[in-house]
C-alpha cells in the first residue's frame, strides 16, 4: 500500500480553485497520482494494490485540480471519496469497476477499500500523531519515505527508511519513534504490507500537530 502526502503552502481555497497547468502524460497510475499530488498539493493516500496495473489517461490543459483529477481517473475503475477539502482517497467506481488486466478475481476479492473512514485515514492519523509527539518542532517540515510492517494487534513490527529527512539525527528519532509506536486501529487482515508512505511538508504543521499534543492516549 502506498499514502502519499503532497501539500504545499497554499491555502485549501487557492488550491480547490486556482487554474492549474498540466501536462501528463497516459502513465501508470501510481506515477500520475504522485505528479498530481506535487502540482495541486493535494493529499493522495491510495493502496499501490488498487492502482498497480491501472493507467491514469492524459490530462494536458489548465484545470482546477478536482477536474483534473476526474480527468486522470478516466477508465481506471476508480473515483476520487474527498475526505477534506483537498485530500482524497481512491476507491473502485461500484458503478464501473475495470480490473486491470491481469488481476484474477481472488486478487480482486482482497482489494483494501481505503474510502473515506479507511485504513488510509486511520494510517495518516497515527503517524500525524506519533511524528507530532516525537518531533513537535520538525514534522511536516521536511520530505520523508519510508516502510512499515504492523502486526495483527496495530503494534509497528518494523520500519525501514526509503528516503532520509536530510538529517541523520531526525532519521533516527523518527524510526525510533515508528518501532516504539501503534496505529490507533488494529489493520484489516488483508492489508498488503509492508506499508511505503512518502510525507511531504505540511502548509501549516503546527496546526496539524495541536490536537496530539495535550491529548492523553
Amino acid at each position: 500500500m502506498c499514502l502519499i502526502v503532497t501539500l504545499m503552502a497554499m491555502t485549501h481555497q487557492a488550491i480547490a480553485h486556482a487554474l492549474i497547468r498540466f501536462d501528463l502524460p497516459e502513465q501508470p497510475l501510481e506515477t500520475a497520482l504522485v505528479t498530481f499530488g506535487g502540482l495541486t498539493g493535494y493529499s493522495v493516500l491510495v493502496a499501490s494494490n488498487l492502482a498497480a496495473g491501472r493507467k491514469a489517461a492524459a490530462v494536458v490543459g489548465d484545470f482546477e485540480a478536482r477536474e483534473a483529477l476526474q480527468k486522470l481517473l478516466v477508465n481506471t475503475g476508480l473515483v476520487a471519496r474527498y475526505s477534506g477539502s483537498n485530500a482524497f482517497t481512491l476507491a473502485p467506481d461500484n458503478e464501473a469497476v475495470t480490473a486491470p488486466p491481469g488481476i484474477s478475481d481472488e486478487s480482486k476479492s482482497n482489494r483494501v477499500s481505503l474510502g473515506k473512514g479507511g485504513y488510509a485515514m486511520v494510517l495518516q492519523s497515527s503517524i500525524t500523531r506519533i511524528l507530532c509527539r516525537a518531533q513537535p518542532d520538525a514534522f511536516g517540515r521536511y520530505r520523508v519515505a519510508f516502510q512499515m510492517w504492523i502486526n495483527r494487534d496495530g503494534s509497528v513490527q518494523d520500519m525501514r527508511l526509503l528516503e532520509s529527512t536530510g538529517l541523520q539525527e531526525r532519521d533516527a528519532l523518527l524510526q525510533k519513534a515508528l518501532r516504539n509506536s501503534a496505529m490507533d486501529v488494529a489493520p484489516p487482515a488483508s492489508l498488503p504490507q509492508p506499508i511505503s508512505i512518502l510525507l511531504t511538508p505540511r502548509p501549516d504543521p503546527a496546526a496539524d500537530c495541536q490536537p496530539y499534543m495535550n491529548r492523553v492516549d
